[in-house]
């Protein structure tokens, strides 16, 4: 049987149609339906508490962890001493010796550089001396105090044994900058910025944490895998740098690329206060060797890796004569007048003593945008080459230097 179906009741005013009247219904408010707000203010009506606004909501943290669970640390047990085993030497200098370390038992292993420092001459250098803030080592104090960042060869861990105090430090496996500038002297001009504009992010960083580097050289630069620059080293640096001058800064440094200040108070403005200035200085002397292949400032009698003045003999140099210009370099106006910025003797003077800014915005790095540079978003001009084709150092290790660390066979 067919269902039953009603007629259409049709009004007496108005005749039966087939078509919608196009008409909204007496007391409607079409355009706050369409809108939803009639609906989200009969649902806001039931729920007083809900979040009502542009932004998305997110709940507060921390959030309650459920009784008998704990959430799962994605990093790995630290590692001990007894871990890790040396592949060979890095290299050494007056603060200790770094070497090229592994992980050991891992399906694939990672490799950190190890700076180990003997027990013996931390402790003469923990001693303090007059004027001194700190009684333990500077570097592992500056390298503690500072958080990461990707200009900067950071700490990971340290370990020790009955001889020496180890510093777990991040490996940057294409070597120092040194051996990059030396193979192809003095570097093009887009080469110069970009490695510049890295040394700046990364004494920018110090200044902002008020940390002196010290010691900023081309040894003491490394290249890491992804071709851009970072500072290494930090055995001379100093955190307490808001004061007046002190003895303590005077013979810090490598003489080639240390400020005039740390050589000798001599020729200083009286109200010198020492600072990041010192390293600026340096940046200027690095820069300087990058545009021309040689030193601002050398003694008439120095030889090539045969002698080695003094820092005295330096300091003459600086105070006695402006920076020399080698007749063959072709270096540009603007970068002119930002080394002689840098390389200002009077230290209250000098560019960026007042802040990385001042060197940031110099013309010859206008076209530098810093925030990509921070994120490493540039090309670098050189991508690292790969660990295997390093050659090895000749230098043979003595195990029984490192009791606590296992040798590669």
């Amino acid at each position: 049987m067919a269902p039953i179906r009603s007629a259409p009741i049709v009004s007496k005013d108005k005749p039966y149609s087939n078509k919608r009247d196009p008409r909204p219904p007496t007391g409607y408010n079409l355009k706050r339906k369409t809108h939803g707000l009639t609906a989200g203010a009969e649902f806001k009506a039931f729920y007083q508490n809900t979040h009502d606004g542009p932004e998305p909501y997110h709940f507060p943290l921390p959030l309650p962890v459920p009784e008998g669970i704990r959430p799962a640390d994605p990093r790995g047990p630290p590692l001990a001493l007894s871990d890790l085993e040396c592949i060979r030497l890095l290299g050494d200098g007056a603060n200790g010796h770094v070497l090229l370390v592994q992980t050991r038992q891992r399906a694939v292993p990672k490799l950190f550089a190890l700076k180990a420092v003997k027990k013996k001459d931390l402790r003469q250098r923990e001693t303090g001396t007059p004027g001194d803030t700190g009684t333990i080592s500077r570097e592992r104090r500056a390298l503690v105090d500072m958080p990461w960042n990707p200009f900067i060869s950071g700490l990971l861990q340290t370990f020790h044994d009955d001889r020496n105090v180890y510093m777990m430090i991040e490996y940057s496996p294409c070597g120092g900058f040194r051996e990059l500038m030396r193979s192809r002297d003095p570097l093009p001009p887009a080469d110069i910025l970009f490695y510049f504009a890295n040394i700046v992010c990364g004494l920018e960083f110090l200044e902002k944490y008020e940390i002196a580097h010290r010691d900023l050289k081309p040894g003491n630069i490394v290249v890491g895998a992804d071709g851009y620059l970072s500072l290494c080293d930090f055995g001379a640096a100093k955190t307490n740098i808001d004061g007046p001058s002190m003895d303590t800064w005077i013979g810090e440094g490598t003489p080639a690329y240390q400020a005039p200040e740390c050589i000798s108070a001599k020729g200083q403005s009286p109200h010198l206060r020492y600072g990041t200035a010192v390293d600026w200085w340096s940046a200027g002397v690095i820069l300087f060797e990058m545009a021309t292949g040689q030193l601002p400032f050398e003694p008439s009698n120095m030889r090539a890796e045969a002698d080695h003045p003094s820092a005295t003999k330096f300091w003459k140099v600086v105070m006695g004569s402006p920076v020399r210009w080698p007749t063959n370099a072709q270096v540009g106006r603007k970068l002119k007048s930002l080394i002689k910025g840098l390389l200002t003797v009077n230290a209250n003077k000098r560019l960026g003593a007042h802040g990385a800014l001042d060197i940031m915005e110099h013309p010859w790095l206008a076209t530098v945008d810093w925030t990509k540079m921070r994120r490493k978003r540039y090309i670098p001009p050189r991508l690292g080459i790969s660990v295997t084709s390093m050659s090895s150092r000749t230098k043979a290790l003595n195990p029984k230097h490192y009791p606590g660390l296992h040798f590669a066979n």
